[in-house]
């Protein structure tokens, strides 16, 4: 078994049998620790027309046809089920029949006896199977509300009323044998027998199975492991049942010892693949080895085998986060666990026959670079699955922005690749599900990033300016424009701090806005191709003789109606008393040249 994980497919252990703590009473050692349950039908009452809310009290089977009663509104539903195919047969309405909380089958006699219970606790009523139409009522000595017939034994097993008592009744329902029963707190419901022993089904919050000989020996208690309330327990041979309430009827066959061990059909199916394969049987708790995979699918390879349950449709995974994994809604599923060519299973599936998946991968994939918001061609790659690549150096730009990576999405599914809120591993999510997006570098390497199709790596692009906390100093440039607009943040912008603009290889041209009236020591410094910086607005009154370091000095310009005008180059301190002169000068004179326009 192995778990599928987007990014890669990683195999991980699993523990598919079932460890069983037996119960150490000799008596009791022929039984599980709990009781295993297959689920056949969730929705018993709609076959009967009740809607929901009718709970399957008493049920029992003749070998052939297994029988339910109903009961709403002081009427009992009696419905016939073919045991084979659990196909609706027949029903009949029956009144005064009171709670009908359990009934059985007299195969001597060939009719239903139905224990009557509240508030007839001491009435039994005998059916017609065929029909399903009451013979007659008869009145006993005692009152029950369960019972269960042995052929064997000639007798009937009956729950004595208000309390967890038993006794053993002749054919003629007359009393042999009473027997105490072990108080065990539960709801008292169905009973049924076998050859051998005594069965109560009980609830109250959880269920349990209990379990007497008949010379009244308690042998042992079972829990079920549903919470919904087990209603009835009925057999045919080996093959036990029981239907648990909680609207919706749930039918389940049930396994509590070696005699009734429960076996299910695992089907295989091709999913886009070529072939055919014969189902595989499995008996719960024996190890049994699935099929070899003989499907085929042009350009992929088979991965193993995704696991549904055909009683609900949910399959084995992990949710989102989550480190164990559980039968989940195909919605739910992250990852899904996948089961190897002829790996050996026992208990995988015990709450249903299965049907299994193949699953593909694409023998090879596409990988997508785009420029996202910058400007740059479009690159293109296609790799084999388990083929390493690395993340290209490419020419992405957008102005007053540096390329900060890439983000991936896969055109499959539409999962990105990024990190939930407060995980530090990456992971394939749902958009919604990312609290971060992970972002791929250059000269990152990887593989294996998506089942088919192809995978986006979108640029990502980081603001190349820094500002301090309120906004007035420019901390830090690192953008690669040639030409480089510092922007006036929104009119805050009035300092140029020291080093913010430094060991720049492409600058050529850098724009002050206007508003700034003070550049550091060494503000702009080892930029060696910068040759013109532009004033925009007047020249900083608080120049440092040494705001810029280089090798070279630069020509600077006061923007004035739109038009540059050269005062001079940025050397020293004496170089910064030039441009205040010229700068001066050049105000004035085009003030005047100004006003003789006027």
């Amino acid at each position: 078994m192995k778990r599928i994980i987007r990014l890669a497919i990683c195999v991980v252990l699993c523990a598919a049998l079932l460890c069983a703590n037996m119960v150490t009473a000799d008596a009791a050692s022929g039984f599980f620790s709990a009781v295993d349950m297959l689920l056949i039908d969730t929705h018993l009452e709609g076959y009967v027309d009740l809607g929901s809310g009718a709970p399957a009290q008493g049920a029992c089977t003749d070998g052939k046809y297994a029988y339910f009663g109903f009961v709403s509104g002081g009427v009992c539903t009696l419905a016939k089920f073919d045991v084979n195919t659990w196909e609706y047969v027949s029903k009949e309405k029956i009144i005064n029949m009171g709670h009908s909380n359990d009934m059985t089958y007299n195969s001597d006699k060939d009719y239903l006896v139905v224990a009557n219970n509240a508030p007839y606790y001491d009435v039994i009523t005998l059916i017609d199977p065929d029909t399903l139409a009451p013979v007659k009522d008869v009145q006993i000595k005692e009152d029950i509300y369960s019972i269960a017939y042995n052929a064997k034994r000639k007798c009937y097993v009956v729950g004595l009323s208000g309390t967890y008592d038993f006794a053993i009744l002749d054919d003629d329902f007359k009393v042999k044998e009473k027997f105490e029963g072990v108080k065990t707190g539960y709801t008292r419901q169905g009973c049924d027998c076998d050859d051998d022993y005594i069965y109560f089904v009980q609830s109250g919050g959880s269920n349990i199975l209990v379990v007497y000989d008949y010379d009244g020996n308690h042998i042992t208690d079972i829990p079920m492991t549903s919470s919904d309330e087990v209603e009835n327990i009925f057999h045919v041979g080996n093959t036990f049942y029981t239907s648990l309430f909680y609207y919706g009827n749930k039918l389940y066959r049930i396994g509590f010892n070696g005699a009734s061990k429960i076996a299910y059909h695992v089907s295989y199916d091709p999913n886009g693949g070529e072939g055919e394969m014969k189902s595989t049987a499995v008996t719960y708790g024996e190890s049994t080895k699935l099929a070899a995979n003989t499907f085929t699918r042009d350009g992929y390879f088979f991965a193993g085998w995704r696991v549904q349950r055909t009683s609900d449709g949910k399959y084995i995974g992990y949710a989102g986060g989550a480190s164990d994994y559980d039968w989940l809604d195909e919605a739910d599923v992250y990852d899904y666990v996948l089961y190897d060519d002829e790996e050996p299973v026992s208990s995988t599936v015990r709450y249903g026959s299965v049907k299994l998946y193949a699953e593909w991968i694409a023998d090879r994939y596409e990988v997508h670079y785009d420029s996202g918001d910058g400007a740059g061609e479009a690159y293109r790659l296609s790799a084999g699955h388990f083929e390493e690549l690395t993340v290209p150096e490419l020419d992405y730009t957008q102005e007053g922005f540096i390329l900060d990576g890439y983000t991936a999405q896969r055109e499959c599914d539409g999962r990105v690749y990024g990190y939930r809120s407060g995980s530090k591993k990456p992971e394939w999510l749902e958009p919604a599900d990312a609290h971060e997006l992970y972002r791929f570098r250059a000269g990152d390497t990887y593989s294996a990033m998506t089942p088919e199709g192809a995978v986006n790596m979108t640029a990502q692009y980081q603001y190349a300016y820094t500002f301090g906390e309120d906004g007035s100093t420019l901390v830090e440039y690192v953008g690669v424009d040639e030409k480089v607009n510092i922007p006036s943040n929104d009119g805050e912008l009035k300092t140029l701090a020291e080093g913010a603009i430094r060991d720049n290889e492409n600058m050529k041209d850098l724009y002050i806005p206007a508003g700034v009236n003070a550049m550091q020591k060494q503000s702009i410094s080892n930029c060696p191709k910068l040759r013109n910086i532009y004033f925009e607005g007047e020249l900083p009154d608080e120049i440092d003789g040494e705001c810029y370091v280089g090798k070279d000095s630069p020509v600077v310009y006061e923007i004035r109606g739109g038009q540059p005008f050269c005062i001079g180059f940025l050397t020293g301190q004496s170089g910064v008393s030039l441009l205040r002169l010229h700068a001066d000068s050049l105000k004035k004179t085009y003030a005047e040249r100004f006003e003789k326009s006027e």
